[in-house]
C-alpha cells in the first residue's frame, strides 16, 4: 500500500562511526523495508516479555548507544524550552506560548490538537494561549516531548525506511483501537506514534548496520530483537523505552512503548501496552499490502496480530474498517506536516 510520505526505499548515506561493534561480518542485505511474509509461513512471535532492564540486556552497551544518539540527533530547542517551563505547574501560560510559537510544526499541532473534537467546547481556539489553558500542561508537555522526538530522528536515513509514515499509522490504529475498547485513545496515539523511537535512534548512529538488521529479520520480531540485542545490547523497543525515559515522558507512555510480549493470556499487560504492541506490529504489515489490492485481504493477519496482543475478541468485520479509517487518518496527519 502506497501512503503518502512514503518514498521508495533507498540505502542510507556513508555510515557514521559504529556504535556496538561487534565481530560479526556486516550483513550484504539491501536496506529496504521488510518483505511480505510467504503465505502459510508462520507469523514469527514477538519476543518473550522482559522489563526495562531484561534478560540479556547489556545496560553498558545501551548506555553508550544513548550517549550516542544524544550528540547525532538533539532534541529542538524549541522543545526543550517547552518540556522545561511545563514542569513547573505553576509556570507562566505567555511563556509557553512563546516558546511554542518558535516550532511552527509544534504549534501547528498544539492549535489542531486544541482544535479536535476530542478537546473543543463551543467557539474555536484561535491562539496559542487559549490551546494551552484548553489541552493542559501535562498535555502539552507530552506531544512537545514525543514532537521533539519525532523531529530529532527524521533524517534521510529514517525516511528511506518509512519509520514516520509507519509510526504515525502505528499511534493511528493503537488510538483508534484504543478508543473502540474505551481506553485512553490519546495516550494510545502516543505510545503507538513513538513505538518505533528506539529503532530510529539506532538508525540515526548505525545507519548501515541497522538496516541491515531490519532487513534481514524480515518483519519477524523475534529474529530482529535478538540481531539488535547482539549489536545493541538491547531490542529497540526498550532502547526506545529507556530513551522516553532519559527525556521524561510519562511512565505509563514509556512502559507501553517498552513492552514487547507474546504471552496474551497473561492479565499484568495493560490495555495502552496491548494496542502499542498491535499499533507496532501491524503498521508496517499494512505498509506491504501491495497497491490494488484490498484492504480485506488484511483482515486475518490483522485479527491474528490482535490475538497474539491480546486483545479482546478480533474479528475481521471490526478489522477492516479500523484499519480502513486509520490509514486515512494517517495520510491527513501526514499531509498536513507537509
Amino acid at each position: 500500500m502506497t501512503m503518502m510520505g512514503a518514498p521508495p526505499p533507498k540505502p542510507p548515506p556513508a555510515r557514521r562511526p559504529e556504535v556496538g561493534a561487534t565481530d560479526d561480518p556486516p550483513s550484504s542485505r539491501l536496506p529496504v523495508p521488510s518483505a511480505p511474509r510467504p503465505p502459510g509461513a508462520p507469523p514469527g512471535p514477538p519476543p518473550s516479555r522482559r522489563g526495562v532492564s531484561g534478560d540479556g540486556d547489556d545496560d553498558e552497551k545501551v548506555a553508550a548507544l544513548l550517549e550516542a544518539v544524544e550528540d547525532v540527533c538533539p532534541v529542538p530547542a524549541a522543545a526543550q524550552r517547552v518540556m522545561s517551563l511545563t514542569a513547573d505547574v505553576n509556570c507562566d501560560i505567555r511563556k509557553v506560548a512563546e516558546a511554542i510559537a518558535g516550532d511552527p510544526a509544534l504549534a501547528a499541532e498544539a492549535m489542531k490538537v486544541a482544535n479536535s473534537a476530542l478537546y473543543r467546547r463551543g467557539k474555536p481556539i484561535d491562539t496559542l494561549g487559549q490551546a494551552i489553558v484548553t489541552l493542559g500542561l501535562a498535555q502539552v508537555r507530552e506531544m512537545s516531548s514525543a514532537l521533539a522526538m519525532m523531529a530529532a530522528f527524521s533524517t534521510e536515513q529514517e525516511r528511506a525506511l518509512n519509520f514516520h509514515t509507519s509510526s504515525v499509522l502505528a499511534g493511528t490504529l493503537a488510538g483508534m483501537l484504543a478508543s473502540e475498547l474505551r481506553g485512553d485513545a490519546g495516550a494510545a496515539f502516543l505510545a503507538g506514534l513513538l513505538s518505533e523511537v528506539g529503532a530510529m535512534a539506532c538508525l540515526a548512529v548505525d545507519p548501515e548496520r541497522f538496516a541491515a538488521i531490519y532487513a534481514e529479520s524480515n518483519n519477524a520480531w523475534h529474529v530482529r530483537a535478538e540481531l539488535e540485542r547482539k549489536r545493541y545490547g538491547a531490542p529497540s523497543w526498550r532502547i526506545g523505552q529507556k530513551l522516553l525515559v532519559r527525556n521524561q515522558l510519562p511512565v505509563h507512555i514509556c512502559a507501553a512503548v517498552g513492552s514487547q510480549f507474546d504471552d496474551p493470556g497473561a492479565t499484568s499487560h495493560s490495555l495502552l501496552e496491548r494496542v502499542t504492541q498491535f499499533g507496532r506490529i501491524a503498521a508496517p504489515e499494512v505498509m506491504l499490502l501491495p497497491d490494488g489490492e484490498p484492504i480485506e485481504s488484511l483482515a486475518p493477519r490483522m485479527v491474528e496480530i490482535a490475538l497474539a496482543c491480546g486483545l479482546p475478541n478480533p474479528r475481521p468485520e471490526q478489522m477492516v474498517p479500523l484499519v480502513t479509517r486509520a490509514v486515512a487518518s494517517a495520510e491527513t496527519k501526514l499531509a498536513s506536516v507537509r
